[in-house]
C-alpha cells in the first residue's frame, strides 16, 4: 500500500525521519527506519534515505508498502480545567490549576490544551508547551499553537523574565540572589544542592508588602523548591523539599515577560503576562 502526505507549514524545516515518525504514529521506529535503508520513501518524485532532508512547503511525501499507518482516533474524555490568560493566531497563555501535570498523566494539560484547541492532525505539528511547570505548580504557561512560534520562543525563552509568587517563612526584606549548585537524586526523584558536581542554580528573591517573589535566572528543575530549603525557608506545602504540610504547595507561576524575539514576533518583546494567584 502507498500513502502520498503533503508538506503543511508547520511541517517547514522539519527533518524528514522526524516528520514521518510523528506522521506514522502506528508504525515502529524500527519499520520507518527500513523504509530508509529499503529507499522506500519518495520526496517530489526521487527516492531517497536521507533522513536529515528538511522539509518545504508543499513536499510531496510517498511512502510505499505500509499498513495501518494511523492510530484511531479515540474520543477525548478529558475535562478543561484552565483559565485562558491571552490567545492568538501563534500562542495560548493560559493559568494552570494545581496538581496537574503537563504530560503522561490522565487529563494532564497537554490533553486538556488539545481539546480546547479542537486540534485535528493534518500535520507533524501538536500544539506544545514552552517550558515546563511541576504538576503541584500552578499559574502561567505558553503554549505554541504552530512550530514557526515553537521553534522561537524555546530559542529565545532563556531570556524571558519569569517570576513566581510563593509562601514560606522566608523573611529577607531586600532584593538577594541566591546562587546553588543542584544536582539530580535519581533514588529520591527529586534535586539536591551539591556544592562540588552540581551544576549553577541562580534565584532572585524579594519582598513586596506581604507577597514573596522568586525570579528563575538560570532555568533549572524545581530550582525555587531546592534553593528555598537549602536556605531554610521551604515553601509551605511543599513535603519533598521540606515544607510543612498544607492543602497545596503554595507556589505560583506569576508573569512572564518576553524578550529578544525576531522580527516576525517583535510584537511580543517587552509584553508582560500576569496571572495572580488563588490562594
Amino acid at each position: 500500500m502507498n500513502k502520498t502526505l503533503i508538506a503543511k507549514n508547520n511541517d517547514v524545516n522539519r527533518s524528514l525521519f522526524k516528520y514521518l515518525v510523528i506522521m506514522l504514529n502506528n508504525v515502529p521506529i524500527s519499520r520507518i527506519e527500513k523504509l530508509f535503508r529499503l529507499r522506500d520513501i519518495k520526496v517530489n518524485g526521487i527516492r531517497t534515505n536521507d533522513k536529515q532532508y528538511k522539509l518545504k512547503l508543499g513536499d510531496e511525501i510517498i511512502v510505499y508498502g505500509l499498513n495501518d499507518l494511523f492510530k484511531e482516533n479515540i474520543e477525548s474524555k478529558v475535562e478543561i480545567n484552565f483559565s485562558v490568560i491571552y490567545e492568538d493566531k501563534n500562542l495560548l497563555i493560559i493559568d494552570k490549576a494545581k496538581n496537574v501535570a503537563i504530560h503522561s498523566e490522565e487529563n494532564c494539560l497537554n490533553e486538556q490544551v488539545l481539546k480546547y484547541l479542537n486540534y485535528k492532525k493534518n500535520s507533524s505539528f501538536v500544539p506544545s508547551s514552552i517550558g515546563r511547570l511541576d504538576k503541584k505548580t500552578s499559574g502561567l504557561i505558553l503554549y505554541a499553537k504552530n512550530y514557526k512560534t515553537l521553534v522561537e520562543f524555546e530559542e529565545k525563552q532563556k531570556y524571558f523574565d519569569k517570576v513566581y509568587q510563593f509562601v514560606s517563612d522566608y523573611n529577607i526584606p531586600d532584593r538577594k540572589i541566591v546562587t546553588v549548585r543542584i544536582k539530580k537524586d535519581i533514588a529520591n526523584e527529586k534535586m539536591v544542592v551539591d556544592s562540588k558536581f552540581g551544576v549553577q542554580a541562580k534565584t532572585a528573591f524579594w519582598i513586596d508588602g506581604n507577597r514573596k517573589y522568586a525570579q528563575i535566572l538560570t532555568g533549572k528543575k524545581h530550582q525555587i523548591r531546592v534553593t528555598l530549603q537549602n536556605i531554610g525557608f521551604p515553601i509551605l506545602g511543599d513535603t519533598k523539599y521540606g515544607g510543612k504540610r498544607a492543602r497545596r504547595m503554595f507556589l505560583h507561576s506569576y508573569s512572564i515577560t518576553l524578550h529578544n524575539l525576531n522580527e516576525d514576533f517583535s510584537e511580543y518583546n517587552e509584553q508582560i503576562f500576569i496571572c495572580s494567584p488563588h490562594w
